[in-house]
């Protein structure tokens, strides 16, 4: 590949999915492991604690402009 090559273009014959769906599965595949952890664990508790902050303040905030975008796994909780 040479300095000038159509990087987007080679990455779609060599199958190479997009960087965001890479981050996606990526981070998906992270919190499902979380989640299978034992329920005293240590990263799975300061996940769900996390995750009940966030719901806390979702629904404290009045604002509409609130992006689901941002949420992370919570539709998984």
């Amino acid at each position: 590949m040479f300095r000038g090559s159509p990087t987007q273009a080679i990455e779609i014959e060599a199958s190479i999915p997009p960087l965001g769906i890479i981050f996606k599965k990526l981070y998906t595949s992270y919190i499902l492991r979380i989640l299978k952890f034992k329920e005293n664990h240590v990263v799975k508790k300061a996940y769900i604690e996390e995750i009940n902050k966030d719901r806390g303040e979702l629904a404290t905030s009045s604002s509409s402009s609130s992006n689901p975008k941002n949420s992370t796994i919570r539709h998984l909780l």
